[in-house]
């Protein structure tokens, strides 16, 4: 009986705090959890443990769980209950998980007393406050474009046999560095700033040794027919449909023609198993969504044809230990697309959109971290 009159009295203690501030062990500045009254207690949004400790937060509807993964180690609320599992353990926060417009809610006891209960080694409730080891900065913070072709791979060659892939890339790729970094706390590397050539596996090389966690590798596209037309992302895998086949030989054939023939096609070849690597296939699901972001916001705002989120085994995404994907803006053997790939006003539309697609991607992947 003692036990749980202590239990109460702490509940209501906390609730009387207000915003909880939250102090590390480190040079990082504190941070504030914002509190709500509920039905007279008080609540904190559950998305406020992404700001102040990096948790990934996931519902499950169909269990009706809550998952808030933090510090690595996996918390699960019961939906419509006081109650939260830990390991086989199960802890009472008193009060019921509360979902209002979307969002979900915890009560304040859940900071004052549970999870320093929970995670004792990492932080502790002192001075009204709570006290714990910095969080792990997952967060998307380098990106690497890849302007495709360079030097004396010219790429796709337009309809007017004037204009040609590798330069159109290049000017879009430093368009888009420019957005990204003035808009985005984010530090942009490109794979080549300059009409250089560079090997496709150079280009994730360089995206590995620069500690990247993004890979956009900028094309555009060419087909016999000179009709077709619009725009697709590529993310990495085996070649699903005879056009995807096609797109993947196209890119690919940069490393019989530049990089040393069928040696060189060899070498590639012998990185197939990296597909099975855990280190790279962890993060397709994450290039699908970052495919699927960008090809969204690029069709949208250029109403270009729709071609879809595609899979292939492009030699230039093997190897890229991060999400990786491969835009191709457009076809330069259109006459039509060739004409507005290198207006600057259509150039503009194609990287404020690209800008967008990224931009979401990586709101969404920085509060999953």
């Amino acid at each position: 009986m003692k036990k749980s009159f202590l239990f109460i009295m702490l509940v209501v203690f906390s609730i009387a705090f207000g915003d909880i501030t939250v102090e590390y062990k480190s040079s990082l500045a504190p941070e504030v959890i914002k509190t709500i009254e509920i039905d007279s207690t008080e609540y904190f949004n559950v998305f406020e443990l992404n700001k102040t400790f990096k948790a990934n937060i996931s519902d499950d509807l169909l269990d009706q769980r809550l998952n808030v993964n933090i510090y690595g180690k996996q918390l699960i609320f019961l939906m419509d209950s006081s109650l939260l599992q830990y390991g086989s353990n199960y802890h009472n926060m008193t009060h019921n998980i509360i979902q209002q417009d979307g969002k979900y809610f915890l009560p304040v006891v859940f900071l004052t007393d549970l999870l320093p209960q929970i995670f004792s080694n990492i932080m502790s409730w002192e001075k009204n406050k709570l006290v714990a080891r910095a969080p792990l900065d997952n967060s998307i913070k380098r990106i690497v474009l890849d302007p495709g072709h360079g030097g004396k791979d010219p790429g796709a060659v337009g309809y007017s046999k004037k204009n040609f892939e590798k330069d159109i890339v290049l000017e879009l790729a430093l368009k888009l560095k420019k957005k990204l970094e003035e808009q985005l706390d984010v530090i942009v590397l490109l794979s080549r700033d300059k009409d250089e050539f560079v090997s496709l596996q150079q280009r994730t090389k360089f995206a590995n040794e620069n500690n990247a966690d993004l890979f956009i590798s900028l094309h555009c596209n060419a087909h016999r027919k000179s009709k077709i037309d619009g725009i697709e992302v590529y993310y990495l895998s085996t070649a699903k449909t005879d056009e995807a086949r096609a797109v993947e030989a196209m890119e690919n054939q940069v490393v019989y023609e530049y990089e040393g023939g069928r040696e060189a096609v060899k070498k590639y070849d012998d990185l197939a198993f990296i597909l099975a690597d855990m280190a790279q296939s962890e993060h397709l699901e994450e290039s699908y969504k970052l495919g699927a972001n960008l090809q969204t916001s690029l069709v949208n705002a250029t109403n270009a044809y729709d071609r879809g989120v595609k899979q292939a085994n492009f030699y230039v995404l093997r190897g890229a230990f991060m999400p990786a994907v491969l835009i191709e803006f457009g076809f330069l053997s259109n006459k039509d697309e060739e004409k507005k790939l290198i207006k600057s006003s259509y150039q503009d539309k194609l990287i404020d959109s690209a800008f967008i697609g990224i931009r979401d991607f990586k709101m969404k992947y920085d509060q999953m971290q």
